[in-house]
C-alpha cells in the first residue's frame, strides 16, 4: 500500500518544529532522505522501485521554508541530533538507511557517524564536507544564477534544470528567483561558508563498519568528483558510484540514486565505477 502523508513534530527545542513527509509503504525497509542546499523539490528524487519496498521519510530541513527553530542548530552535528530525536518520536525501526543530497548527504553523515550501529547503508550523493585545496570547486555563493547552472547540471538547459529552476521571463519573475536564492542558500551558509570543510574527516573513523555509497555526477562543479577519492581515504570499503551524464543535481538528473538505495532496501546490487 502506497502512502503519502505529512507529520509535524513540535521541537525539539522550544518554538521550533520539524516538518516530515512520508511515501512509499506503511512499514517494510525505513530510508531517510534529507534534501540539499537548495530545498525539497516537494518529493524525494526516487522512482518506484524504491517506493514500492520502502517506507521513505523526508526530512525538510529548518531553514528551508517548512521546518523551524534552525537558530538552535549551530553545527551539522547539532542538526543530525535533531533528526535522531524526531526518527525516535517517530517509532522507527532501530535500524535505518540514511541517504542525502549535497548538505543533506553531509548531515546524513553526521546522523551515522553518532549511531553507525543504527544504519544498515549510508549513501550519499555528491556530499560536502571534505576539502582539498588542490580540487576546489565552485562557490555557489559568489556565483550569479546565470553562472551556477552549469556546475549544477550536466544539461543546463535541460528538463531538469528549467523544471527547478523555470527562467526568468519577467523582472517580477527575476526578482522572485532572487528571493528563492537568498532562501536557499540563506540557510546553506550557515554549514557550508567560506569553505564546505564541516571538519568530518576527524569523525569518519566511526563508520568502519557502515556500508557506505558515494553516487557523483562527473561534471559537478560545486563538489568535484575528485573529492570522492578524499572520501574513499578514510572510508577504504566505500563504493563510488560514477555518474558520466550528471553534474551536483546528480540525485534528479540520474536514476543510480534509486538503483543504490533500491539495492539497499532489498533488491539486486549494481556495479560501481570499477564494475564490482
Amino acid at each position: 500500500m502506497m502512502t503519502d502523508r505529512r507529520r509535524e513534530l513540535a521541537g525539539p527545542h522550544a518554538e521550533s518544529t520539524l516538518v516530515i513527509d512520508e511515501v512509499g509503504l506503511d512499514d517494510g525497509p525505513v530510508v531517510l532522505w534529507m534534501h540539499s542546499e537548495w530545498g525539497t523539490y516537494d518529493d524525494p528524487p526516487v522512482d518506484a522501485s524504491v517506493l514500492d519496498r520502502a517506507r521513505v521519510i523526508v526530512i525538510h530541513q529548518p531553514g528551508w521554508g517548512l521546518s523551524t527553530g534552525e537558530g538552535h542548530l549551530i553545527t551539522l552535528a547539532d542538526v543530525a541530533l535533531a533528526y535522531w530525536w524526531a526518527v525516535n518520536q517517530l517509532g522507527l525501526p532501530p535500524k535505518v538507511v540514511i541517504a542525502g543530497h549535497g548538505l543533506g548527504a553531509a548531515v546524513a553523515a553526521e546522523m551515522a557517524i553518532q549511531h553507525p550501529e543504527r544504519v544498515t547503508d549510508l549513501v550519499l550523493a555528491a556530499p560536502f564536507g571534505l576539502w582539498d585545496d588542490e580540487i576546489g570547486g565552485e562557490d555557489m555563493f559568489a556565483l550569479m544564477p546565470r553562472d551556477v547552472a552549469e556546475h549544477m547540471y550536466a544539461d543546463p538547459l535541460g528538463p531538469v534544470a528549467t523544471r527547478q529552476f523555470p527562467p526568468a521571463k519577467t523582472a517580477y519573475e527575476k526578482g522572485l528567483a532572487g528571493i528563492r536564492r537568498a532562501q536557499t542558500l540563506g540557510p546553506a551558509s550557515r554549514y557550508l561558508y567560506p569553505l564546505p570543510d564541516t571538519g568530518v574527516s576527524e569523525r569518519l573513523y566511526r563508520l568502519a563498519d557502515t556500508p557506505v555509497t558515494l553516487v557523483w555526477g562527473a561534471r559537478d562543479g560545486l563538489a568535484p568528483i575528485a573529492l570522492a577519492e578524499r572520501w574513499t581515504e578514510y572510508l577504504p570499503h566505500a563504493r563510488l558510484v560514477h555518474v558520466e551524464e550528471a553534474a551536483h543535481m546528480v540525485a534528479y538528473e540520474s536514476d543510480d540514486l534509486s538503483r543504490v538505495l533500491s539495492a539497499a532496501v532489498g533488491t539486486p546490487s549494481i556495479p560501481d565505477s570499477k564494475g564490482n
